[in-house]
């Protein structure tokens, strides 16, 4: 008896968990279909961003974070911002740009929250992404009308045209 009630228990508990662990897998395999979708978006716009400049700042080493709260001490409405070390103090655009370390480009949760926002607004996150590089090769913003370094984007003629070529999706060749 004691048998057959120990069988009864582990079928139930099989019956219980062989769903939620599949749920569970499911679930798994949907977050890594979307953070695989993220770091594509990511990786495309990184590169065009590098071929724009024709460099790679902070000996390649840059940390890029999608879908973060923005920072202390910025505007609520700054969908991006990068940020760095260097000898004369973080952040500081003063320094020689092959000194910075610790470089990071974080974009903003609440203007691209998924994969699918940050594809559906490629131009923008294309153009922002090479304007946060830039920064990283030391450039400051700059007035010059339809510059990547302008301080605010208020229309899309800013979007390089490695951004427009490129977006993730075409079968277009990027420029080099």
């Amino acid at each position: 008896m004691l048998l057959l009630r120990t069988l009864v228990m582990a079928l139930l508990l099989v019956a219980i968990a062989v769903p939620a662990t599949a749920d569970a897998a499911a679930g798994g395999r949907a977050a890594a279909r979307s953070a695989a979708a993220k770091a594509t978006v990511l990786v495309t716009a990184a590169d065009v961003a590098r071929r724009h400049w024709g460099a790679t700042p902070c000996q390649g080493r840059i940390k890029v974070l999608a879908q973060r709260q923005v920072a202390a001490g910025l505007s609520p409405d700054s969908d991006a911002w990068a940020t760095f070390d260097s000898p004369l103090g973080a952040n500081n655009l003063g320094a020689p740009a092959d000194s910075y370390t610790n470089c990071t480009i974080s974009f903003a949760r609440w203007r691209w929250p998924t994969p699918a926002s940050m594809l559906a607004d490629w131009d923008m996150l294309c153009t922002t992404m090479t304007h946060e590089l830039g920064h990283l090769l030391g450039r400051a913003h700059e007035s010059t009308p339809r510059s990547v370094m302008a301080p605010l984007f208020t229309d899309l003629s800013n979007v390089p045209p490695r951004c427009r070529a490129a977006r993730p999706g075409r079968t277009a060749r990027v420029p080099r």
